[in-house]
């Protein structure tokens, strides 16, 4: 009775789960499983920092733990679920993504081969969500090309929420359609074997797996990047993309910020020898000095990269008190008044000078020798320089490492579909025009002319000044230009700001508002409004205050129209290879702006600009490539027309597929 009872919501459920999703299937194979295994091993790939390398298999967390859940609820002892403890990070621990992808393919397939060896006639179902899901598709993709741990006759479903690599052949779509592929690219392989057994859902809001690449290059290019090997970023890549991964990438791992500012004081204690009585010990000051510099390397880094720039300092500042994300934003404005380059060379003597005396074999000398003397005043120097950091609260001290850690990519990623989307709102050549035309009918005393002149410029100027508050220019033009971009667009907006970066925009800004102000008010002059005669002196004494600033004009403009590019930094960049952006490279290089200025026009009146501005109108520019507001939403998602959201669906799915494989 029990049997036909469960054969009788197996087909309910069937009927339910294939409406829309007539593709998933599941092999219909019953054996007999080995004493003390149990029927099914069911293995969860959690998402990023929803676990750890440390974390108990045993404890199911995050999104997938519901799920999780409901198969043992169901099941009993005959499913065996294991949720992975892995890297789970994204640019926070000295580790790319890739990096932290590969250690959950890499441990997921230990953990697939030792269970069936262990347990021959056990069958298996794997769930991932985000990077997770990115693990789990690349370990579906692998089994069902006969190049995974397990045969795919043993696999009985696949499931996988907000893959980045969503698109895969193979893997059946479930819930609302979307509009774009995952962030990451389509598997090339595809599910082959697999096909039919793999269910993929994402909500279309969620840019980490639904992403029209064709509208945005840029973000499309730099998820692919950041999300694969080093190894597997092309040929052409000339070493490029790794270095774009690693220059995102800040590691706070070992950094103790909270115990900044007590570690200041346990080096001057030790070199004062106050609690040893007068024998100071080398060793213990070559360990503190070390300490120091693992906390303060990732902070200075972060400074000196651009991430922290005061745009998105203000941005975290606004975040309400008691915020991990407020509290980043007191470390960053203290840190920025620290004199954290000294702080870093005083710890890195006082860290090498005492080596070389244990080294020596001194490894204890007496307070007043010689060398302590001076490694105490070198602590005294640190004590100052560090002074603005140290004295921040401990307690926003501990909660800002979470938001400092990823600041890189999520700052990158928004500051340049800033400046991609900015580059499309500038008239290039107009304004090119207007920073030759204006200083010359300034020179002429051409009242008129300069007043449209100016009046054309501070139009033209609006969007690239905000642009510009928002951006580290220079940092931002460097990553663009790796980015692979077969249309080239991103390529020109790596130019355009690249030479945007050497020019002090704001003054050429108001230097333009007040060219316009002091034109109108001479054009009033000249030309008054009916029954008010001309004033020609007031106009000449307006026309000569304009003299100064044509001058000023001129000279801050010389850098844009003669400037070149900046040059890009090899060691962080790598070769680019692209044919498109080579030509536009040559065109920056020759100072054929005219040329540079055409292709950006070209761009901008494209579809793909057109495209690229709806999709910054639905958010995208307010987004990190690995997280979204939709992301973290999939136990609200409805996937179906019974009202089941993504996790309820998996749970039932997979609860099937044991149901008929035992």
């Amino acid at each position: 009775m029990a049997w036909s009872a469960r054969r009788g919501l197996a087909a309910v459920t069937t009927t339910t789960i294939l409406c829309g999703t007539a593709l998933l299937t599941g092999p219909v194979i019953a054996h007999a499983n080995p004493a003390n295994c149990a029927s099914t091993f069911n293995l969860f790939i959690p998402g990023t920092w929803e676990t750890n390398e440390n974390a108990d298999p045993n404890q199911p967390v995050g999104m997938l733990a519901p799920v999780a859940a409901a198969i043992e609820a169901q099941n009993g002892a005959r499913a065996q679920t294991y949720t992975l403890p892995y890297m789970a990070r994204a640019f926070d621990n000295g580790h790319t993504y890739a990096d932290s992808k590969t250690d959950a393919v890499s441990k997921a397939t230990a953990v697939l081969t030792s269970y069936a060896d262990k347990c021959r006639g056990a069958k298996i179902t794997i769930t991932g969500y985000s990077q997770g899901a990115d693990a789990a598709g690349d370990l579906a993709s692998a089994i069902g090309n006969d190049q995974g741990p397990v045969d795919a006759d043993q696999v009985l479903g696949v499931a996988l929420i907000a893959d980045p690599g969503a698109g895969t052949k193979g893997a059946a779509p479930v819930g609302p359609k979307t509009s774009g592929e995952g962030i990451a690219g389509p598997r090339s392989q595809g599910m082959g074997k697999l096909s039919g057994r793999v269910a993929s859902i994402c909500d279309p809001n969620d840019l980490y797996c639904s992403i029209r690449k064709g509208a945005n290059p840029f973000l499309g290019s730099l998820g692919s990047i950041l999300s694969k090997t080093p190894g597997n970023t092309g040929a052409g890549a000339g070493g490029g993309n790794a270095a774009v991964a690693t220059a995102l990438t800040s590691d706070f791992t070992d950094a103790d910020l909270p115990g900044l500012g007590s570690n200041i004081d346990a080096l001057r204690r030790q070199l004062s020898a106050s609690d040893t009585g007068g024998s100071i010990d080398v060793h213990q000051i070559a360990d503190t000095a070390t300490s120091l510099s693992k906390t303060l390397s990732p902070l200075a880094d972060l400074l000196q990269s651009g991430a922290a720039n005061t745009a998105a300092t203000a941005r975290l500042a606004a975040a309400p008190v008691g915020t991990p994300e407020n509290a980043a934003a007191q470390v960053l404005t203290t840190a920025s008044q620290a004199n954290l380059a000294g702080a870093l060379d005083s710890v890195a003597t006082i860290a090498n000078t005492a080596a070389k005396l244990s080294n020596n074999g001194d490894t204890t000398l007496p307070a007043t020798a010689a060398e302590i003397s001076q490694l105490a005043g070198t602590a005294a120097s640190l004590g100052s320089q560090i002074a603005p950091v140290a004295a921040t609260p401990a307690d926003a001290l501990s909660s800002a490492s979470s938001v400092l850690s990823v600041l890189k990519p999520k700052v990158v990623v928004d500051q340049a579909l800033n400046v991609v989307t900015g580059v499309t709102a500038l008239d290039i050549p107009k304004i090119l025009h207007n920073l030759i035309v204006l200083p010359q009918k300034i020179a002429a005393g051409d009242v008129r002319a300069a007043r449209d002149a100016a009046r054309e410029l501070n139009v033209q100027f609006e969007p690239l000044v905000k642009m510009v508050a928002g951006v580290d220019l220079k940092w931002v033009s460097q990553i663009l230009a790796i980015i692979p971009d077969p249309s080239g667009y991103t390529q020109i907006a790596a130019l355009v700001t690249s030479i945007l970066g050497n020019v002090d925009v704001i003054k050429l800004a108001n230097i333009a508002g007040q060219a316009q102000e002091i034109a109108w008010a001479a054009a009033d002059k000249l030309f008054p409004p009916p029954g008010v005669l001309p004033d020609p002196v007031g106009a000449a004494a307006q026309t000569t205050a304009l003299i100064p600033l044509g001058l000023d004009l001129a000279s801050v403009a010389a850098n844009m129209l003669t400037g070149k590019a900046s040059e890009t930094d090899p060691a962080l960049l790598g070769k680019q290879t692209n044919p498109v952006g080579n030509a536009i490279t040559t065109q920056a290089q020759t100072l054929d702006l005219a040329g540079l200025a055409g292709s950006v026009s070209t761009m901008a009146q494209s579809q793909g600009a057109e495209d690229l501005a709806a999709v910054v109108g639905e958010g995208l520019n307010a987004a990190s490539f690995f997280a979204s507001g939709a992301h973290q939403s999939y136990q609200n998602l409805v996937v179906d027309n019974a009202g089941r959201n993504a996790i309820q669906w998996v749970s039932d799915w997979l609860n099937l597929q044991i149901t008929r494989a035992v």
